[in-house]
């Protein structure tokens, strides 16, 4: 493999462990960290233009295989396969063509895998994005309902507490009223006294 099929290889597997490590059923703080992570990542124009620059680039290997790989075909204009026998005409490649048309479709295979899992990272990150933030306002919800339920509790409690208080209040009010008639039956009435003195 020369060096730049081994720089795709590498960039491959390296593409599959980001994949794999984007799907792993990791907690909360890490999902959160990596969306952190791709937030500054993708901010970056440096990322954009590495981005932009290897997906031109393997386009374009794409199609350099595609075009090679047709070379090797059996295309009508070919007089070999417009005689009908197909057999011959795979016999007519010698092996440096195989080995040509072999190293093509690895090239094939390798550039549009790096391709496609560029996609699919680019999706997975977008839908782990949108489960850090699910996750977040459900546990926001739950820690609401939670201080909610806690708020509820208090108030009961305090609702109680001023009934008790109330009813302290009445009982006082009710034995003023009772020392007030008590006083009041004790002393003698003003009126009485004015009119005997008169």
């Amino acid at each position: 493999m020369s060096l730049q099929m081994s720089l795709v290889f590498c960039t491959m597997v390296g593409q599959m462990i980001i994949l794999f490590i984007l799907v792993l059923p990791l907690p909360q703080m890490i999902r959160q960290k990596i969306v952190d992570l791709t937030f500054v990542i993708q901010r970056s124009q440096n990322f954009k233009v590495l981005v932009v620059f290897s997906i031109v680039l393997m386009g374009l290997q794409f199609m350099d295989c595609i075009n090679r790989l047709h070379r090797y075909s059996g295309r009508s204009d070919d007089p070999l396969l417009q005689s009908g026998n197909l057999i011959k005409h795979s016999m007519t490649l010698n092996y440096d063509q195989l080995a040509s048309k072999f190293y093509a479709q690895r090239n094939l295979y390798l550039s549009g895998a790096i391709l496609y899992l560029q996609m699919a990272i680019a999706t997975v990150i977008t839908i782990v994005r949108k489960l850090v933030q699910k996750e977040a306002e459900y546990r926001k919800l739950v820690l609401n309902s939670a201080s909610t339920e806690e708020d509820d509790k208090e108030i009961t409690e305090l609702k109680h507490l001023i009934e008790v208080k109330q009813l302290d209040i009445d009982t006082l009010k009710k034995q003023i009223k009772g020392l007030q008639s008590a006083y009041d039956s004790l002393s003698p009435e003003p009126n009485t006294t004015n009119k005997k003195s008169d």
